[in-house]
């Protein structure tokens, strides 16, 4: 029996060939095997990995251009990336961006993805939440690190704001060319056609403005039902030069 934490043996180690900078884990293989055993008897093995490296890496800093992300993407159709990198911090102060065997995840694919390169978080529009303190996790060989986001995502249904809510048209003011009630009952010549188009008037309506307003939020990472409003519950922000292209009336008879 072996007192807790007694030293065995002693080894050292040398490397044959260069690493070429942030090289893969070597594997080491154990057997052990006790004096007087059979040597067709299954003996013990046990597998090493030891990290082998030019550079003495001490930290993994992942660094994000914003950590704060408004998630348009379900009202425009259009991503929004925000470019990342892991960077390594070596014992003697010098850094190194790590560009391969790198792993990364977001913790909550509802608020927010990362890409299959590490080297961005996006939110695309599947989306369904916002949050604050979206956590996502990179690591390199044994170091992790984490990534925290405030995502603030719309919240559906929008809010249609018109400035005149009552539409008619306007007595006594009509406007030139063809009326709204359809072409003429009888085949014309072409340049006859022309001639009524220029002497028939339309009706003139009213006309207000429209405007799409939405509340950004985001929801609390417990799962609560306490929403955080950017920038405050009273506030609602104008989205139609994001929807405008695809809204649509209803009933085209009405409006």
């Amino acid at each position: 029996r072996v007192a807790e934490g007694a030293e065995l043996l002693h080894l050292d180690l040398a490397v044959e060939n260069g690493t070429g900078g942030l090289a893969a884990a070597r594997p080491v293989t154990w057997q052990v095997e006790y004096p007087g055993q059979d040597p067709e008897a299954q003996k013990d093995k046990m597998v090493w990995e030891i990290q082998v490296s030019e550079r003495d890496i001490r930290a993994l800093v992942p660094l994000a251009q914003e950590l704060e992300i408004v998630n348009t993407a379900p009202l425009s159709g259009v991503p929004r990336a925000v470019p990342v990198k892991l960077m390594a911090v070596e014992a003697g102060g010098g850094v190194a961006e790590v560009t391969e065997q790198l792993g990364c995840e977001s913790a909550d694919k509802q608020v927010l993805q990362v890409s299959d390169a590490c080297d961005a978080v996006f939110v695309a529009g599947k989306e369904t939440r916002g949050a604050r303190g979206a956590r996502v996790d990179f690591w390199f060989r044994r170091f992790h690190a984490s990534l925290r986001f405030t995502v603030w995502a719309p919240l559906l249904p929008l809010r249609v704001d018109l400035r005149d809510t009552t539409l008619e048209q306007v007595r006594g003011w009509r406007l030139p060319g063809a009326s709204a009630d359809g072409a003429p009952t009888e085949v014309e010549e072409p340049g006859e056609e022309a001639e009524r188009r220029a002497r028939g008037c339309r009706p003139q309506y009213q006309r207000t403005a429209v405007r799409f307003l939405a509340h950004f939020v985001a929801h609390p990472l417990d799962g609560g039902r306490h929403l955080a409003y950017l920038p405050s519950a009273e506030w609602l922000l104008d989205v139609s030069h994001l929807v405008a292209a695809r809204a649509r009336v209803v009933d085209p008879r009405v409006a």
